[in-house]
This record gives structure tokens, C-alpha cells and sequence, in this order.
């Protein structure tokens, strides 16, 4: 298709497009689609592949006319966005703003609109200088890890007799009470928690405790206005409870024997003790790294100039509801009823992340013009020695880990992120570290 264009930078970093679609190449798409009609139509009186064009036109005429638009429209675009300089971003729609007329024998212009990707003046990203805390692994870090693995490793028994205290695990049915009478969608039936641990909406740890097996009992809870579920928040709400079952939590003691059972490899507690050093010391490094790599960033993006297209939000947006919904476990339907129990709308959440996905778009965008611009980029050879050290971890071979890779399609994947582990070890060989005060190890790996 012969199509011209006339480009024009806008605001924004945004391309209008005028497209110029002449006569003749109208024509002939016109006519190609007349032809199709002619050959495969099934009209009475006619035999298939017989139908005269005449009949075609009067029959479709209209018809004819739009299909050949969106033909045209659909041709001239992949055409012209083929050669033009400022391409679309990939997952951003172009916007038909205005067009002319589709008549035969006439040009058809029309005008689209679409977002770039802008042109990033990087603020200083190398000889940046960033504070990073000394620490070291306490007995109080090994005792606590010790805690998780012994409550990881608890046995749990009915409680047949005696009442609910706290550290059971309770199975229970509730269901919210108005004038006697259950309130529709608020029943929950075998819902499971640790009392004590206040894992559970309504906050009944308290007044489930001297409660026994297959007990009922209607409770009066008034919740505060800053409660954390906002559907609840300064309402008062009559729970009809009933205990199904008590579990009773018993922990096995930290010596050897718990030692043995976890791993073959352990024979005392002590090579337990020295697995766990050695695993919060990697740990803690990796976390030390991102906190690093992060805060290079944000100074990055803080001291750049660029505009930041709208649809890149858009896309962050959309990804932050898809990331919640898979970190939750749920779809997003029923994330949406998530927060609308809380008392929050799509367009009131997506309203609070703005800034955050503002803030992502930027990230993004900085990365991928300081990759660009120190030519960082990943080598099948890079991804092979990869491949080849995944492989032997799994104890496979290498050329049976790159086949599941391509097939899976996650060989792209990999790569994108072997070149961004490239561009974080190449931000932090040019970053100045000093050393500031001593943090906890626990700190660190919460991101304090």
C-alpha cells in the first residue's frame, strides 16, 4: 500500500500520525473485497462463485465501504509504522483522533495518535554514594530461625476435652447476625487459625478462648473507626460462632534429633546451627544488594529528565492488579471483592497506586537507557554457562534445561534477567559504599 505520512512530535511524548491513503490504492482494495464477495457469497438465484458484482454492490454496498476502511486503516498503519522513526510503545493502542471520509476515487486521510517512548536525559549514575550498615549474625538470629523451624515441624492433635486457649488451632463457622437473622454473604464455614495470632477478619482471638468443641455462642464486636477492614470500621457486628474442632500445637525439642529429622545431611545440632549462618549470611548480603541497587536507581530516576507516557502508567497499573491478585492467590474478580469489602473501588485503588506506578514506569525507563547506553546486553554464551549451572543444581542435563526453557517459553525471560543481574553488578562496581552504624540482621531482612 503507497500510503504517506506526515509525522509530528507532540507533547508528552506523543507522535500524531496523518496518513494519506491515495486514490488508487482505495480502489483497489475496494475492488479486492468486492471480488472475495463475488467468489464465496451464497445468494438465491445465483450459483456459488457466480454472483455478479452489480448484485454484490447492491446488496452490500455500505457494508462494502466500511470493511474496505478497516482494511485500509489496518494495511496503511502496519505500512507505515514499518519505517517510521518513532515507533509505538509495543502494549500501547494508537488513537484514531479523526479521519475523512472513505469515497472511491478520493483520498482517505486519516490522524492517529500514539505514545513513544521518550528520549531519558539520565542523571549521574556511576560515583553515586550510598550508606550501608555493618552487621553480623547473633545468637539471637540463630535462636530465632531455630523457632520457625521447630514451629515448622510441630505435630498437631485433637483436643477432645477442655477449652480453646490460645496457640490452638480452632476450625470455626461464623456468620454476621442482624435482628436474629444471618446477613447474607457473610457466612464462613471451616474457617482454620492459631488463636492468638489475630489472623482472622473480625478479631475474635479473645472471645473464642474458653470456648469448647462444637459450642455456639453469638458474640458483640464494636470496632474501632480506624479499624484495618474498612467495612468494618466504627460498626458494631453480632458474630454467631461455633467451635468445630481444637487442635493442640506440640513442638518437638531443639537438639539433635530435630537436627536429623530435617535433613539427612545434619548430624547434630550444631551443623543445623551452622547451615542457617551460612544461609542469613547470603540472605542478608542479597538483601543488602537490592537496597543498594534500589536506592542507585531511585537517585537515577529522581535526577532525570524525561515525560512519562500515560499508557506506560497504564501498563504499571494493570501489573501491580495482576501481581496482587497472583500474590493473594486469587483471580482478579475476586480481588475486586477484596477491596470492596474493604469499602475501596477499581478506580479508588488504582487512584492510591498512581504514584507507585509512576514511580515503576520511571524505574523503567532509567534501566533500560543506562542498559542501552553502556551496551550492556547478554551473549548466548552468557546464557549458556547459566543454563549450564541451573542444570547441575537440578541434576539434569544442560541441553535438557535449554529445551524445557524454549519450549516453556521462558528462555526470553532468563535472559532479561541475567542482563539485568549485568546492569546491577555493573550500578554497584561504580558505587561508592560507606560504611554507616550497625543494623540487626532481622532489620535488614525486613527492609528497615
Amino acid at each position: 500500500m503507497n500510503a504517506t505520512k506526515e509525522v509530528e512530535l507532540l507533547e508528552n511524548s506523543q507522535v500524531k500520525l496523518t496518513v494519506h491513503v491515495p486514490p488508487a490504492d482505495v480502489t483497489q482494495e475496494y475492488d479486492a473485497i468486492v471480488k472475495e464477495y463475488c467468489e464465496k457469497a451464497h445468494l438465491k438465484g445465483f450459483r456459488p462463485g457466480k454472483v455478479p458484482r452489480d448484485v454484490v454492490i447492491r446488496k452490500l454496498g455500505p457494508s462494502l465501504i466500511d470493511q474496505t476502511r478497516s482494511e485500509i486503516l489496518e494495511k496503511s498503519l502496519a505500512a507505515v509504522f514499518e519505517d517510521v522513526e518513532r515507533k509505538p510503545i509495543p502494549y500501547a493502542t494508537p488513537e484514531i483522533k479523526s479521519e475523512s471520509a472513505l469515497e472511491l476515487g478520493k483520498d482517505f486521510s486519516f490522524e492517529v495518535i500514539y505514545d513513544v517512548y521518550p528520549d531519558v536525559a539520565l542523571g549521574p549514575y556511576t560515583g553515586l554514594e550510598i550508606d550501608q550498615p555493618e552487621w553480623e549474625i547473633t545468637d539471637e538470629d540463630l535462636g530465632r530461625e531455630l523457632k520457625g523451624i521447630q514451629e515448622q515441624n510441630a505435630l498437631f492433635t485433637d483436643k477432645e476435652s477442655g477449652a480453646v486457649e490460645r496457640g490452638n488451632i480452632v476450625n470455626m463457622d461464623y456468620v454476621e447476625l442482624v435482628a436474629g437473622s444471618e446477613r447474607p454473604g457473610t457466612k464462613r464455614e471451616a474457617f482454620v487459625f492459631e488463636v492468638g495470632t489475630g489472623y482472622n477478619v473480625y478479631k475474635v482471638d479473645d472471645d473464642v478462648v474458653g470456648m469448647k468443641k462444637a459450642e455456639t455462642k453469638t458474640i458483640t464486636k464494636i470496632f474501632p473507626d480506624d479499624f484495618e477492614t474498612k467495612a468494618l470500621a466504627g460498626k458494631t457486628v453480632n458474630l454467631r460462632i461455633t467451635v468445630n474442632s481444637i487442635k493442640e500445637k506440640k513442638l518437638p525439642e531443639i537438639n539433635d534429633e530435630l537436627a536429623q529429622d530435617i535433613s539427612e545431611k545434619f548430624q547434630t545440632l550444631d551443623d543445623l546451627k551452622a547451615d542457617i549462618r551460612t544461609k542469613l549470611e547470603a540472605a542478608v548480603k542479597s538483601a543488602l544488594r537490592s537496597r543498594t541497587v534500589t536506592r542507585v536507581l531511585d537517585t537515577v530516576a529522581q535526577t532525570s529528565t524525561f515525560p512519562l507516557p500515560s499508557s506506560m502508567v497504564d501498563y504499571q497499573l494493570e501489573a501491580m492488579w495482576q501481581d496482587t491478585a497472583s500474590r493473594l492467590g486469587i483471580d482478579e474478580t475476586a480481588l475486586t471483592q477484596v477491596f470492596e469489602q474493604q469499602g475501596r473501588s477499581i478506580d479508588d485503588v488504582r487512584k492510591e497506586w498512581i504514584p507507585a506506578a509512576e514511580k515503576r514506569a520511571r524505574l523503567q525507563l532509567v534501566v533500560s537507557e543506562i542498559a542501552k547506553k553502556e551496551g550492556i546486553v547478554i551473549e548466548d554464551s552468557d546464557l549458556d554457562v547459566e543454563i549450564a549451572r541451573m542444570a547441575e543444581e537440578r541434576k539434569v542435563t544442560p541441553a535438557e534445561l535449554k529445551d524445557s526453557l524454549v519450549k516453556n517459553n521462558l528462555d526470553a525471560y532468563m535472559r532479561s534477567n541475567l542482563r539485568m543481574d549485568k546492569l546491577y553488578d555493573f550500578l554497584l562496581s561504580k558505587t561508592v559504599i560507606r560504611r554507616s552504624g550497625r543494623q540487626k540482621v532481622l532489620d535488614i531482612l525486613q527492609g528497615n
